[in-house]
């Protein structure tokens, strides 16, 4: 086990690799602020702080020399796992700039701003339309989910500077032309073939596109989400699913608090008031106590029985957004029950993510390389981005919305 750990410590070292990468641009530091202080948290919080705290420590371990992050391993067996796509480096990006910012963190915000930078550099320019995509084809990723979460992960820094601005303006401008005269987005050279990946996809580009409305406003973006919005809920009670409501409550919850139009608010509750009622409460099974918090996928819109994984993060990530609206559009009662339902489900999730005490076995130079890290199931050690990524989004959007 000791020379298996050597093996995976030269692997994951900076210096490796840094070798044929190319120099790091130029970085905007933020000035630091006071850190934050878990005793200010209520009891019930203190918990998911330190598991958000964790899973940001994670996130830079995992951040390379050149900005990007090494996408997940088996750590049973010291495997670097394949399957590495510009998406899941997008969403890692976008949640070490949320979390960096919740923290108050100045090394986070520098690497999630050079991931931004590399990621960009994976994206073409046509100067004559203003629209900036990726260089890959849309066969290869899905464009929507992919430029959406990196709009997202440069709105999201504290210091973003106007040449990325600028550039997520570009991607906007791309997502733009991909919605259709009814409202709908998709990507026009292909399609997943799946009505809930579609709108799951949707729901990612509408983010970023309402994030970025913040600081470089357009009155196209509010019309693209109000006709959006009017398409996807149209066809909500046909094609409910999970995916779907935690994607497109965090866009309609954004553009409710921008405009106080009361339709983004009836949305989000219409998809959370469903979404809480197919969670796992602690009159559970006695076997399964420890699936308390969680929720069920779904398999032909009814749940599943069988045990609940890291993908309940995603209905973490919408209660949190929905218990935002809930507190600003007063509504009392919706906001105590989507923040008991976030609160069960990241105790659930915390259940998913390793910490000092469940790692003891692996050897003490190895450990930070998984400690924090959300991991598939309690069958699945598996680590990978996009586990950490909504685990670690869903926490920092409850802390920072919710209990402040």
């Amino acid at each position: 086990m000791r020379i298996i750990t050597i093996a995976m410590l030269t692997l994951f070292s900076p210096a490796v690799f840094a070798q044929g990468q190319v120099e790091p641009a130029t970085r905007i530091v933020p000035v630091e602020s006071k850190a934050r202080d878990v005793k200010a948290l209520p009891e019930s919080a203190r918990p998911i702080f330190v598991s958000a705290q964790r899973g940001l420590e994670w996130l830079k371990h995992m951040n390379k020399a050149d900005g990007r992050f090494v996408y997940g391993f088996q750590p049973a067996l010291v495997v670097i796992l394949e399957g590495d796509n510009f998406t899941s480096q997008a969403g890692a990006t976008f949640a070490l700039a949320r979390a960096s910012r919740y923290f108050r963190d100045g090394r986070g915000t520098t690497m999630a701003r050079q991931a931004a930078l590399t990621l960009l550099l994976e994206t073409v320019l046509d100067k004559e339309s203003a629209e900036r995509y990726t260089a890959a084809p849309p066969q290869a990723l899905n464009r929507l989910a992919a430029q959406g979460l990196l709009v997202s992960a440069i709105h999201e820094l504290a210091i973003p500077g106007d040449d990325l601005l600028l550039q997520a303006d570009q991607l906007c401008n791309y997502l733009r032309k991909q919605q259709r005269s009814d409202g709908s987005l998709v990507v026009s050279e292909g399609k997943s073939g799946s009505d809930e990946l579609d709108a799951l996809h949707a729901g990612w580009a509408l983010q970023g596109i309402v994030r970025s409305n913040k600081q470089r406003p357009a009155e196209w973006k509010m019309d693209a989400l109000k006709k959006a919005r009017t398409y996807y809920m149209h066809h909500w009670p046909n094609q409910r699913s999970i995916a779907m409501a935690s994607s497109h409550t965090s866009a309609y919850a954004e553009a409710y608090l921008a405009t106080k139009d009361a339709v983004f608010a009836e949305s989000v509750f219409t998809m959370n008031d469903w979404l809480v009622g197919l969670q796992m409460r602690e009159n559970f099974d006695s076997s399964r106590k420890h699936w308390s918090g969680a929720f069920p996928r779904l398999v032909s819109g009814k749940p599943d029985q069988a045990a609940p994984d890291i993908w309940s993060s995603r209905a973490a990530e919408s209660l949190a957004d929905a218990a935002r609206v809930a507190k600003h559009a007063g509504d009392l009662q919706r906001l105590q029950r989507y923040e008991r339902a976030s609160i069960l489900c990241s105790y659930f999730l915390m259940s998913l993510q390793y910490s000092p005490k469940n790692t003891e076995h692996f050897a003490e130079k190895f450990r930070p390389s998984i400690i924090g890290g959300f991991y598939a199931s309690h069958q699945d050690g598996n680590l990978r981005l996009d586990y950490t990524q909504h685990a670690l989004c869903a926490m920092v959007q409850y802390l920072d919305s919710v209990v402040e």
